[in-house]
C-alpha cells in the first residue's frame, strides 16, 4: 500500500469512527433526555395528585369544624324543634361527606397502584349512599337556602365516585384511556372539594346568623 492509499484509508477510518461516536453519543443524550422528561412528567402528576388530596382533606377538616359548631348549636336548640331538625340534618350531611372523604384517598391509591380494592370499593358505595340519604333530610327540613348548595356537593361527590369507578374499570395501567381517566378523576376530585368548601362557608354563615338571633334562624 503506497503512502497516498494509506492516508486515504486512515482518513476514512477517522470519519467512520467520528460518525459512530456521534451516533452513540446522540443515542445516550436522547435516552437521558427521555428519562428526564419522564421523571418531570411523573413529578408533575404526583404533585397534582397530592394537591387534589390536600384539597379534599382541607375541605374535610373545615367541614369537621363546622360540624363541631353545629353540634354545639344542637345542644342549645332544645326549645326550637324545627331548628334542631335542621341542625341534625346538616350534621348528618357533613358527617356523611366526611366518611366518604376519608375513604376516597384509599380507593384512589389502590386504583393507581393496582392493588386489591374490593373492600374499599364496597365501602365507598355505602358512604355514597349515606350522603344521598343525608341530603334528603336537608331537602325535608331545610334550611331552604342550603338545599341547593348541599345538592351541588352531593352531585359533585357522585361525579367523583363515578370518575373513580370508570378509572377502576379501565384495565391495564398502560392503556392511554386509563391515564385520561386518572386525570379526570383528579380534576373531578378537586371540583368536589371546592363544592364542599363553598358549602362549609354557607353553613358557617348560617351558624353565625343563628347565634345572632338566639338559635332560631330560618
Amino acid at each position: 500500500m503506497d503512502e497516498g492509499m494509506a492516508t486515504a484509508v486512515a482518513g476514512a477510518a477517522g470519519l467512520i469512527g467520528a460518525a459512530l461516536g456521534g451516533g452513540i453519543s446522540g443515542w445516550f443524550t436522547k435516552k437521558a433526555a427521555d428519562k428526564g422528561a419522564a421523571a418531570t412528567a411523573q413529578a408533575a402528576r404526583d404533585t397534582g395528585d397530592r394537591t387534589v388530596q390536600a384539597a379534599i382533606e382541607g375541605a374535610r377538616k373545615a367541614g369537621f369544624e363546622a360540624t363541631r359548631h353545629l353540634e354545639l348549636q344542637r345542644q342549645h336548640a332544645q326549645h326550637d324543634w324545627l331548628f334542631q331538625r335542621r341542625v341534625d340534618a346538616l350534621v348528618g350531611f357533613m358527617e356523611a361527606y366526611d366518611a366518604f372523604a376519608r375513604m376516597s384517598p384509599d380507593y384512589y391509591h389502590a386504583i393507581e397502584n393496582d392493588t386489591d380494592r374490593h373492600d374499599v370499593r364496597a365501602s365507598i358505595g355505602v358512604a355514597q349512599l349515606g350522603v344521598t340519604q343525608a341530603h334528603f333530610r336537608i331537602l325535608a327540613f331545610g334550611p331552604e337556602h342550603l338545599r341547593n348548595p348541599s345538592g351541588a356537593v352531593r352531585e359533585a361527590l357522585e361525579d367523583y365516585a363515578d370518575a373513580l369507578s370508570d378509572w377502576d374499570r379501565a384495565g391495564e395501567s398502560r392503556n392511554p384511556a386509563r391515564f385520561r381517566l386518572r386525570v379526570r378523576a383528579r380534576d373531578v376530585g378537586a371540583a368536589m372539594a371546592q363544592k364542599h368548601s363553598d358549602f362549609v362557608d354557607e353553613v358557617t354563615a348560617y351558624i353565625s346568623s343563628a347565634e345572632a338571633v338566639g338559635g332560631s334562624a330560618g
